[in-house]
Parts: structure tokens; sequence; C-alpha cells
């Protein structure tokens, strides 16, 4: 391993890393301080217990700005675990280096941190569906394809931009 190559994964790990700390604290923080449902329904909560309430009704009564931030730090957390790894799997395929930004390891860093975040991204969304009690398989690999056509897409418009750099 180079030099910036080797600058570039201990600075997506540490990145990772606290990335990883930050979401898990907020996360438990908000877990265990925040209540989530209207305190004037507790009858939902009461109902959900014996089986009775089904999910619209739970999520009608739910506070939305507590369950947004419940959802950042989850997509925070998961950003942070598959960061290294979105790295290491640039380093090992990448056939192009983007020369707009040199041949610096940051411009890995950033296009990892963007492709884990989107990761991290879909995992909230696949966890709100679930919250809503409307996951489905279909539905998870649809939104991952349309993730993944997306990143395909600015993959290709860096690599035209560089085509065009004399």
């Amino acid at each position: 391993m180079q030099g910036k190559d080797r600058f570039g994964f201990v600075a997506s790990l540490l990145l990772g890393v606290l990335l990883v700390a930050l979401g898990l604290l907020a996360m438990e923080y908000v877990v265990n301080s925040w209540w989530p449902i209207d305190i004037n329904r507790l009858d939902l909560v009461r109902a959900a217990a014996q089986g009775r309430a089904d999910a619209a009704a739970l999520l009608e009564a739910a506070n939305f700005e507590i369950i947004l931030v419940f959802l950042a730090t989850v997509l925070t957390a998961v950003t942070g675990v598959i960061l290294p790894i979105s790295y290491l799997l640039n380093r090992r395929f990448a056939r192009y280096t983007d020369h707009r930004f040199g041949e610096l390891a940051s411009s890995r860093l950033l296009v990892a941190l963007r492709q884990s975040m989107a990761v991290g991204l879909w995992v909230a969304f696949c966890l709100w569906l679930q919250m809503n009690r409307s996951f489905g398989l279909a539905v998870a690999l649809l939104v991952a394809a349309v993730l993944i056509l997306f990143e395909i897409l600015l993959q290709i418009r860096s690599r035209a931009a560089q085509a065009n750099l004399p």
C-alpha cells in the first residue's frame, strides 16, 4: 500500500469510526430520552401492546421530528460502518482517477463517502418502510436499483468530464 493510499484508508477508517460513534450515541439519546408518541394518545400505546393498533394509527400519533432524527442517526451510523469498505472497494476497482482533484486519496474518500451515504439512505428508507409496515423485498430492491443507477450516472458524468480535460 502506497503512502497516499494508506492515508486515505486511515482517514476513511477514522471518519467511519467517528460517524458510527456519533450515530450510536445520538441514537441512544433519542431512544432513551425522547417520547415519540403524543402524550394525549396513550390509548394507542396500550392498544399496540395488546395487538389492536395498526401502524397507520401509531404513525399518525407520532412526533415526526423525533422519527426523522432517529432515521438520521441510523443513516449516520450505517454511513460510518460502510465508509471504509466503500473506500477499499473504490481503491480496488478504480480504473480511472479523477484528474480534477488531482491524484489524491481525498477524491476517493469523497466518492466513498457519497456511496456510503447512499447505502445509509437506503437502510434508513427501508427502516421507515418497516415502521409503516409496508416494507417488502421488491420495494427495497427497486429503491436500491434507483440509487445504484444514480451512482452509475454520476460515475459516467465524471469520466466524461475527464475525457474533455487536456
